[in-house]
């Protein structure tokens, strides 16, 4: 029998939060919350019971603790989801709105207040992302490359731009005067001259570092007509002592770049770090029994990497570059662009092909076998010959980098033993570092810097040169404390609209990645920026620039996890169809971007974040989803045929993969990331004791089988019953999202062998069919992956706000707070009717309080 045996001490603090709510009636309604309490909850929750781990009667009321107040939120909300008390009859409607509308405003009024006192958050730091981009706009240098030297950001709420995160200690302000010092040594003439541009050409018998490659012959030969010709490594060799190449030669590639391959020219390493242009002559064919060549039906795609010439044995970074070419059947030339660094090289990076590894058969030494070639022939591509050009220089001298610094003043070199490699000359040292610095602050500085702020900067110049220091160590001292100082660092929160450099700079972070441009800073300057249709305007015309790329990239990334889409390998024994298939990864993390990106540009409906009748495919895509066969690597929205499984972000392959590791998928792992990632309910995390549910590889149970053991536990069933269901109508795609009708084993089942792509045997069985029909918490039940589908689409507000929520996390660098929520409500209610539209809700967001600033009057 339940007795009420002590009430909460806290409640005694509760009335000051009450009264200043709700006036002459706080005693009233304080006790009503504390009858409530008593009624329905500390069955469950005294000192006693503490289900859950919560026990009502030891939690204070203190709402001005932060910590105390997100407790009380966490309760809030699992009532207001109905999560609490888990029978709905055990508190009827009436009463839980009530108990709602007493809880909610107390915490609402108490985290409205300290918004008005302290602000929705911390002042935030740039992370190095955007300190990276901040810097290649400031220093006019798009290729720079100093994130690597910072550490990497924290995150929290999913993203690395959560201001209490981003705090800044000893370590990392060091590692930011370090990277503003490589900034700024990058941005300096390298010389009085353009440095030597390289000029490198090669026909067919100097693309290839030898006269064959690992995986036999079938993986690549030089060929004339169409034909492979004979042609050993000292004939090679006596090619290139004579220069006697053959124009009709051709050399040809049927491997992807993999250990072990060194793919790279004959002859050439970059003196220079920068950009190369490289031209080369090539066609896409395919490969026929006795080494002949005939038209390849579809282009092939490819791309360059940057190594370093170290053979097999690969040393330091390797990185695509350059972008995917979609080599076609018919003779043509190519250009690219690509980066290389000092010492590097580059080799021939094939999208798809076979990569052949050493096996040891019967404990032999190892030998190569080459993939069985399919009958209509084995793709790759034949290279007659390539051109390289670089590094490129600017089209004037000294580049446009260096002119921010130190505008026209003339340059001479550097004496031997100095840190820079030009001296700037100036007979008014002091004049003129006073207007260089004030003239690269103004460039560098998101909002004035006042003349007070700025003597700081000049008395470090100032003492640099009265110590002897050169005019550039002295003005790069300078330059160097500004970008590693609070006004480039750190992004203020707006006070209202009216604060249009804060506005500004939030705007250009939220959808660039980046500073304010030219635009949007006239903008701030002229003070138009506080009218909120000039500030819609300024939103719509980022969305539409190219900066918009890397809102989508790095949005993505971080909410959902695309960083993550090449964490796990697949288990080559159960999956041997994806191995090294880096082609179909990096066309899944393609899709997933594509279609976000479409989402918001488009101002397509909440819903199809779920269901959509669309996808973004291109030729390897179309193939893993099982559609109308494409041509090229270029992604493109595709019509789904009706009663497609795809469709939506659910049933991508990208999302599917980030939810699995590379040997099974868990319907608790993904149908616990779909709700918390796209739905906004996020399951409370499980109980320490309670091992995870691993499935079974051998395929001698299915997951539902082993789920039904795992949830035998009444507490573990309670919290499961929330996403497994979504999770097992998701168990019909495989570790990278390929549909399976069976499960697949090692032991149980009907066996499959053949060989992969590695030229290795392969054997797996296929187990238990899957079974994908379920019941979500709420009674409504489904019979397959279409049908969850349409359920979770039903509620386009629910995705409207889980979106919302996300976009205010990225772009505030705060959570939505308690207090914040009418607005979010105000927000969705004027979207409602167009169906909440991703579009409509980012630009609805935009124009927020918010957004803006809580001391100033937003929309709605």
């Amino acid at each position: 029998m339940f007795r009420f045996r002590h009430p909460c001490p806290g409640f005694v603090r509760l009335l000051p939060w009450a009264v200043l709510f709700l006036g002459g009636d706080g005693l009233a309604e304080e006790s009503r919350l504390r009858s409530y309490l008593e009624r329905h909850c500390l069955e469950c929750h005294d000192d006693q019971s503490a289900k859950g781990g919560l026990d009502l009667t030891a939690v204070a009321f203190d709402l001005g603790d932060p910590a105390i107040r997100e407790r009380w939120i966490r309760i809030h909300d699992r009532v207001e989801h109905g999560e609490m008390p888990p029978r709905q009859e055990d508190l009827p409607k009436r009463e839980r709105e009530a108990l709602l509308s007493v809880l909610g405003g107390a915490i609402r009024v108490v985290d409205a207040a300290e918004v008005r006192s302290q602000g929705r958050g911390p002042m935030r730091r740039l992370n190095r992302d955007e300190y990276q981009e901040n810097l290649r706009v400031v220093l006019d240098l798009p290729a720079l490359d100093i994130r690597d030297r910072l550490p990497e950001d924290r995150e929290s709420h999913h993203f690395n731009k959560t201001a209490a995160v981003l705090d800044l200690s000893r370590v990392q302000l060091e590692a930011y005067l370090d990277a503003a010092e490589a900034a700024l040594h990058a941005a300096l003439a390298s010389g009085v001259a353009p440095p030597p541009v390289t000029r490198y050409r090669a026909l067919a018998t100097k693309l290839f570092q030898d006269a064959g490659t690992f995986g036999n012959r079938e993986a690549m030969f030089y060929a004339k007509d169409s034909k492979a010709i004979d042609l050993s490594g000292g004939q090679l060799a006596e090619i290139r002592k004579t220069d006697t190449h053959d124009p009709e030669v051709e050399m040809a590639l049927f491997r992807s770049a993999h250990w072990p391959y060194y793919g790279y020219p004959h002859g050439f390493v970059a003196t220079r770090t920068g950009e190369y242009r490289v031209r080369f002559a090539a066609r896409a064919v395919a490969q026929l029994p006795g080494y002949t060549l005939k038209p390849a039906s579809a282009p092939v795609p490819m791309t360059f990497r940057a190594r370093r010439p170290s053979g097999p044995d690969v040393s330091g970074d390797v990185r695509a570059t350059g972008g995917i070419i979609d080599i076609a059947p018919e003779p043509a030339e190519y250009e690219t662009t690509i980066f290389l660094r000092v010492g590097e090289t580059f080799e021939y990076s094939l999208l798809g092909l076979p990569v052949p590894l050493a096996r040891n058969v019967n404990g032999g030494p190892p030998t190569y076998r080459y993939p069985p070639l399919p009958e209509e022939g084995q793709p790759g591509v034949a290279f007659r010959w390539i051109e390289l050009d670089g590094p490129l220089s600017s089209e004037s001298w000294p580049p446009p980098s260096h002119r921010v610094l130190f505008d026209d003043l003339p340059i001479r070199p550097a004496p031997t033993g100095s840190d820079w490699p030009v001296e700037v000359l100036t007979d008014e040292p002091e004049r003129e570092a006073a207007r260089l610095l004030r003239r690269f602050v103004d460039r560098a500085a998101r909002q004035p810097v006042s003349d007070d702020d700025l003597a700081h900067y000049e008395h470090l110049v100032r003492d640099r040169l009265a110590g002897g220091s050169g005019f550039v160590a002295a003005m790069m001292s300078g330059y160097q404390a500004f970008l590693s100082s609070g006004h480039f660092l750190f992004l203020p929160e707006p006070t209202g609209p009216e604060d249009v450099y804060a506005v500004a700079s939030r705007l250009s972070h939220f959808l660039t990645n980046s500073r304010p441009d030219e635009s949007l800073m006239a903008l701030a300057q002229s003070g138009r920026l506080a009218d909120l249709a000039v500030l819609r305007a300024e939103a719509d015309r980022l969305i539409a620039a190219p900066g918009f790329d890397r809102f989508v990239r790095n949005f993505t990334d971080y909410w959902l996890g695309l960083r993550q889409v090449r964490r796990d390998d697949p288990d080559v024994r159960l999956y041997p169809e994806y191995r090294f298939d880096d082609y179909l990864v990096e066309s899944m993390e393609g899709e997933t971007r594509a279609f976000f990106a479409a989402m918001i540009r488009e101002n397509r409906p909440a819903r199809q974040f779920i269901e959509s009748d669309f996808v973004f495919a291109n030729d390897r895509l179309a193939r893993h989803y099982g559609l109308e066969p494409l041509k090229g690597s270029a992604l493109r929205p595709v019509a789904v045929p009706p009663g497609h499984v795809r469709g939506g972000l659910l049933t991508q392959a990208a999302i599917l993969k980030v939810t699995a590791n590379g040997t099974n998928s868990s319907p608790v792992v993904r149908g616990a990331w779909v709700m918390e990632r796209l739905i906004g309910r996020p399951p409370p995390p499980p109980p320490a004791s309670v091992p995870a549910a691993e499935p079974d590889i051998r395929g001698a149970r299915t997951i539902r089988e082993i789920l039904d053991l795992h949830t035998k536990q009444q507490s573990c069933a309670a919290c499961h019953a929330y996403f497994d269901p979504v999770g097992l109508a998701l168990e019909n795609f495989d570790i990278l999202g390929g549909w399976r009708e069976r499960y697949r084993g090692l032991e149980e089942g009907d066996p499959v062998t053949g060989i992969d792509r590695a030229g290795h045997d392969f054997a797996y069985t296929l187990a238990a069919p899957v079974e994908a029909s379920g019941q979500l918490v709420d009674g409504r039940s489904f019979r397959d992956i279409r049908e969850m589908k349409s359920l979770l689409a039903a509620d386009p507000r629910q995705l409207g706000r889980n979106l919302l929520h996300q976009f205010v996390v990225y772009a505030t660098g705060t959570p939505v707070r308690f207090s914040d929520r009418p607005e979010i409500e105000a927000v969705l209610d004027t979207c409602a009717a167009n169906g909440y539209r991703a579009g409509d809700l980012l630009r609805g967001l935009v124009v927020s309080r918010i957004f803006l600033g809580q001391n100033g009057a937003g929309e709605p």
